[in-house]
């Protein structure tokens, strides 16, 4: 798109480039606005343009000139109800080609758990059960770098409730392929979160099943986001046994990569 600004103190025209979030659970109802001077690619600004007609200001942003405050000022006045349909159709499309892509807005962050969810949209299988007559479901959650071999899965379980968008925990477990730390995990709950979990288990009987099946479906879109992901600076430094590995496996690095290496 392109805008044409008439005020002496503005070149005439600007190029307008909209970007949008893919994660279709991301409720960000906005367009990041970026306008360029067409004569001069370097003379940039980005804002959100939220679909209420205000805008916002993008995180580790420059501040904006004066003249560049002027031109906002400007755009947001001439913001029309049609311009705003058409960034809620983008917007839309975009959620719509995220739930086909997740690779879209997937970023590999090692140590960080990410929502079964969002790594694969339009799964059919939920984690859904009843408790004293009563639906209830989990969400889980995996850590992603296929270096950390963890096997493990943190789930959150709720009580459905259709008035609510997003209904509260009722608390939070950490699911062990490994049947005695599942064992002294379980010890840590509390007697009603117990019988909860206990529910949900028996609910689900081939549960461990899934769960190992999705653990090893999200390792797998780790090591293709490690792959891809830019590479980082190394800094020379010789990693000390003793030392925590690099790797954000957790572990010494005598028993992680140091032992790979041997």
């Amino acid at each position: 798109m392109t805008y044409r600004f008439e005020e002496e103190d503005f070149r005439s025209l600007y190029v307008l480039e909209d970007y949008y979030c893919t994660n279709p659970f991301c409720d960000c109802n906005h367009v990041t606005i970026s306008l360029c001077d067409k004569e001069d690619d370097d003379n940039r600004f980005s804002f959100l343009l939220n679909f209420n007609k205000t805008q916002g200001i993008l995180p580790n942003h420059p501040e904006l000139t004066d003249s560049q405050k002027s031109i906002l000022d400007e755009f947001m006045n001439e913001v029309t109800d049609e311009m705003i349909v058409l960034f809620k159709q983008r917007y839309m499309e975009a959620k719509a080609y995220g739930e086909n892509n997740p690779m879209s807005y997937l970023v590999f962050e090692s140590g960080r758990y990410v929502n079964y969810m969002e790594l694969f949209p339009r799964a059919k299988q939920l984690l859904d059960f009843k408790y004293n007559e009563e639906k209830h479901f989990a969400e889980e959650a995996y850590e992603l770098d296929p270096r950390n071999d963890n096997k493990s899965v943190q789930l959150t379980f709720y009580k459905f409730d259709p008035a609510e968008d997003r209904p509260p925990p009722i608390f939070a477990y950490t699911y062990y392929f490994n049947e005695k730390q599942r064992e002294e995990e379980e010890a840590k709950l509390e007697p009603a979160n117990s019988e909860l979990l206990m529910e949900f288990i028996q609910f689900i009987p081939n549960l461990n099943d899934i769960l190992k099946q999705r653990y090893k479906e999200a390792k797998q879109i780790g090591e293709e986001l490690l792959q891809s992901s830019p590479k980082m600076e190394v800094t020379p430094h010789k990693v000390q046994r003793n030392e925590i590995c690099p790797c954000g496996s957790g572990k010494k690095f005598k028993k992680c990569c140091g032992l790979k290496l041997n």
